[in-house]
């Protein structure tokens, strides 16, 4: 069984590189400086939840389902 469970900057990276997008094109296409998306990704900056919303409509899944990445 597998205990470890995904930080919020670990599924953004996860659904990032499943999508083949660089940093830089998330970022751009969430509207967000890269710099800030970086720091999301490493965990240093916790998204706003309009931001998450951004980031669910951009991979075309659910809230629920953001959250559930990598927890099987």
């Amino acid at each position: 069984m597998n205990y470890m469970k995904l930080t919020l900057g670990e599924k953004l990276q996860f659904l990032r590189e499943k999508a083949k997008k660089t940093e830089t094109e998330v970022a751009e296409q969430l509207k967000l400086n890269l710099t800030t998306y970086q720091k999301m990704e490493e965990d240093f900056l916790y998204p706003a939840d309009h931001v998450i919303s951004k980031v669910v409509s951009l991979y075309d899944m659910t809230y629920e389902a953001f959250l559930a990445v990598g927890e099987d």
